[in-house]
C-alpha cells in the first residue's frame, strides 16, 4: 500500500471545498458545496480522501508550529521573520495574532475532512471494500481526528486540568453549514480522544509505512494522552506495549540517523510523507529563523566535560552530541539545525514533522512508571538511560523520585528539542503537578493564564457561544 502524495493536491482541489472555512473558525463552511453522493464510491476513492486528510497536516497553517512552541517554552528563540511570531518569545501572544486563526482553522479542517470520510464509510458508500480495510481507513481517520483535537486542546484549552470547563469545541460529525457550539469540557475532549484512539489501536493497520497512522501510532499517542490525564499505570502499560512491538520499530543506533532517514527511520512512529516536485513538504525549513535557548545550551554543556567547555566550531565539542549535531558548524546544514536538512525547493525531499518517535515513548514510560502508584523507580531509570546510552552521555544514577522525574523532563528537552513542542507542555504539566515553578525555567511565565493561548479573535466573532480563555 503506497501513498502517492502527488495525488493529494488534486484530491484536495475537489475533495474539499469542505476545508475552506467560514468566519466561524471551528465550523467549516465550504464555498462550493461538496457533492457527497459520489465522492466516496469505492476503496480507491476512500483512499484518495484519506490522502487528503494526511495532506492537510502539511499545510502552511499547521506544519511549522513546533517552532512557535519551542520559543513559547524553553527550547529556543524566534529570531524574527516567522509568520505569527509576535509574543511567543516572551509568552505574551495577542488575541489578534492572525496566525492563531490559521492554526485553529487548520486543525478543524483536518477534523472535518476526517469526519466526512468516517461518515461516508459508515454509510456504506465505498462499494466492494472489505470490512477489514474499511475499519482500517476509519481508524486512520479517527487517529487524525483525535490528534487534531489533542493539539487544539493543548494549544487553546486547559489540558492540564481535568475538571476545567475550558476545553475546546468537539467536532465528531461532518459539517457543511454554519453551526455555533460552545466549548466542551476538558474531560469531554479527552474522553473523545480516548474513544477514537482505542478504536484505532484495535482496528488500525499494521506493518505499514511510517507516514501512515496505524495501530502502533494510535497506541503511542494514547500512551501520551494517558500521561497528560495522569493515568500513569495505563500510560506505563501502553508504552511497554509500543516499546515491545513486533513491527520492527527500534531506536536508531546513531541519533543523526533519525534525521537522515526522515519518515523512514526505524524509530519514527508517525511523520508525514514529503518528497520532490509536488509530493508535498512541511515548512520546517523555517527553523532557520530560530536558534537555541541559553537554557538548552547550558543543559547540553553540562552533559559532557565541564559546564563551560562547549564549542560549536567544526564538528563541535564539550556538548551533548544531540545538541552539537543540530548546531555545530559542520553539521547544522542549510537551515541552521541538523534535524531539518532540506531546503523548501521543488527538487528537495523536504522536511517532515516528527510527531511520534520511539525515543519519546521510552521517556513516557520512564515518567509514567516513576509517577504511578507503586511504580518501580529502577525501571523508570532504565528507560531514561536507554536514551542517554544511545546519545553517548553518562547514565543517570537513582537518588530520589523527585530528582528522577526532573531528569526525565530535562532528557526530553535534550532529545526532542524543536520537534513537537513537548518541552513546553512538560513545563505546564510539571508546574501543575507541583514538580517545578514555571518561572524558574522561563522567567516570562508569570501567570497560569499563559499556559494556554488565546482563542483567536476571528473565532470569537464567528461563534458567539465561545468563551475566551482567562487573562485575555
Amino acid at each position: 500500500m503506497k501513498l502517492i502524495i502527488k495525488n493529494s493536491i488534486k484530491i484536495l482541489f475537489f475533495t474539499l471545498a469542505i476545508t475552506i472555512s467560514s468566519c466561524d473558525i471551528d465550523d467549516i463552511k465550504p464555498i462550493n458545496k461538496l457533492t457527497v453522493e459520489n465522492t466516496v464510491r469505492d476503496e480507491a476513492s476512500a483512499q484518495l480522501v484519506l490522502n487528503g486528510v494526511y495532506s492537510l497536516g502539511k499545510t502552511f497553517d499547521v506544519s511549522f508550529f513546533p517552532l512557535h512552541l519551542a520559543a513559547y517554552g524553553n527550547e529556543g528563540i524566534i529570531k524574527g521573520g516567522l509568520s505569527g511570531d509576535k509574543g511567543f518569545n516572551i509568552n505574551d501572544v495577542p488575541v489578534n495574532n492572525g496566525f492563531l486563526s490559521k492554526l485553529y482553522n487548520g486543525q478543524y479542517k483536518i477534523i472535518n475532512l476526517a469526519n466526512f470520510l468516517i461518515q461516508e464509510l459508515n454509510a456504506g458508500k465505498a462499494i466492494g471494500i472489505s470490512e477489514t480495510r474499511k475499519a482500517e481507513i476509519i481508524s486512520e481517520a479517527k487517529f487524525q481526528r483525535a490528534f487534531a483535537h489533542f493539539n487544539l486542546l493543548r494549544y487553546f484549552g486547559e489540558f492540564y486540568d481535568l475538571n476545567s470547563t475550558y476545553g475546546v469545541v468537539l467536532r465528531v460529525e461532518f459539517s457543511d453549514k454554519l453551526d455555533a457550539n460552545p466549548r466542551n469540557t476538558v474531560s469531554e475532549v479527552y474522553n473523545q480522544i480516548e474513544e477514537d484512539l482505542l478504536y484505532a489501536s484495535v482496528n488500525g493497520p499494521v506493518y505499514i509505512d511510517h507516514f501512515y497512522s496505524g495501530s502502533l501510532a494510535a497506541k503511542a499517542l494514547l500512551a501520551k494522552v494517558y500521561l497528560y490525564e495522569r493515568k500513569f499505570s495505563e500510560a506505563s502499560d501502553l508504552a511497554d506495549e509500543v516499546l515491545n512491538n513486533d513491527e520492527g520499530y527500534v531506536l536508531e543506533t546513531q541519533y543523526d540517523g533519525i534525521f537522515k532517514k526522515s519518515f523512514n527511520s526505524s524509530e519514527v512512529i508517525f511523520a508525514p510523507h514529503t518528497g520532490r516536485d509536488n509530493e508535498g513538504k512541511t515548512n520546517m525549513d523555517l527553523v532557520s529563523r530560530t536558534t537555541y535557548s541559553q537554557i538548552l545550551a547550558t543543559l547540553a554543556d553540562e552533559q559532557v566535560g565541564t559546564p563551560t567547555d562547549g564549542s560549536l566550531t567544526g564538528n563541535g565539542s564539550g556538548y551533548d552530541p544531540r545538541f552539537k549535531f543540530a548546531y555545530a558548524t559542520n553539521t547544522k546544514g542549510a537551515n541552521s539545525n541538523g534535524k531539518y536538512p532540506f531546503l523548501n525547493i521543488l527538487t528537495s525531499q523536504g522536511n517532515t514533522l516528527y510527531h511520534l518517535r520511539l525515543a519519546e515513548i521510552y521517556l513516557i514510560k520512564a515518567e509514567a512508571e516513576a509517577r504511578k502508584q507503586g511504580g518501580d523507580l529502577s525501571i523508570a531509570l532504565q528507560n531514561l538511560n536507554e536514551i542517554r546510552n544511545r546519545a553517548g552521555v553518562t547514565e543517570k544514577d537513582l537518588s530520589d523520585k523527585a530528582t528522577l522525574i526532573n531528569d526525565i523532563r530535562q532528557e526530553k528537552l535534550l532529545e526532542l528539542f524543536f520537534e513537537n513542542g513537548e518541552s513546553w507542555f512538560d513545563i505546564v504539566r510539571y508546574h501543575t503537578q507541583g514538580d517545578l515553578i514555571a518561572s524558574s525555567v522561563k522567567p516570562s511565565l508569570i501567570s497560569v493564564n499563559q499556559f494556554v493561548l488565546p482563542i483567536p479573535l476571528d473565532a470569537l466573532i464567528g461563534n458567539k457561544t465561545l468563551i475566551q480563555n482567562k487573562g485575555y
